[in-house]
């Protein structure tokens, strides 16, 4: 059984969707975006 028998009427990805996950500039300035969020929590919170 495939995935396709599975879930039928699963979304799929779009081709912008792909082209930003496998876009490593990209995962970069998210990965920095969330780490300074989580700094600036920590740096609250003490």
């Amino acid at each position: 059984m495939n995935s396709n028998e599975t879930i039928p009427f699963a979304p799929h990805p779009t081709r912008a969707t792909r082209f930003f996950r496998t876009f490593v500039p990209w995962q970069i300035i998210k990965f920095a975006t969330i780490n300074l969020k989580m700094i600036r929590m920590i740096r609250k919170s003490h």
